[in-house]
């Protein structure tokens, strides 16, 4: 039999306070102080605790739709499914996470889906972060 993954109680801990409307404490306890968010936002990632505070938060402030379906846990990684809309944008995606030793937040990676959705939505928190936008081209363009 697989051994899982300890400390799920942290992704349902982070789970609850997305849901609860990322309180900056909350989460401030849930990240490591060099948590690293790897995001299809752009090509850099977030680091350090407060920076990945500030994009969740705003993030989740913009949301019309931000919630967590289901918490998944594998050998060395836990993952939650969620849903997540900010204006017209809507995307599926996966927020897979490493946890420390002590259980906290330390590594994040990102996945999210379909790729139109995923572009717009981009567009839209770019330009609140500061980043470059992209811009979705097709063969027909």
């Amino acid at each position: 039999m697989t051994t899982l993954a300890s400390h799920r109680d942290t992704m349902e801990s982070f789970v609850d306070c997305i849901h609860g409307g990322a309180d900056r404490d909350t989460l401030t306890g849930l990240f490591a102080e060099e948590v690293v968010l790897y995001s299809p936002l752009g090509d850099e990632p977030f680091t350090g605790r407060e920076a990945v505070v500030e994009v969740t938060q705003m993030v989740n402030r913009m949301a019309v739709d931000d919630s967590y379906k289901e918490v998944l846990s594998g050998p060395t990684h836990h993952a939650a499914r969620f849903r997540l809309q900010v204006e017209d944008a809507a995307i599926d995606g996966i927020y897979q996470v490493l946890l420390d030793a002590d259980g906290k937040i330390a590594e994040v990676t990102i996945f999210w889906r379909p790729l139109p959705a995923g572009v717009e939505l981009q567009r839209v928190l770019a330009h609140v972060l500061g980043m470059q936008p992209w811009e979705l081209r097709t063969d027909g363009e």
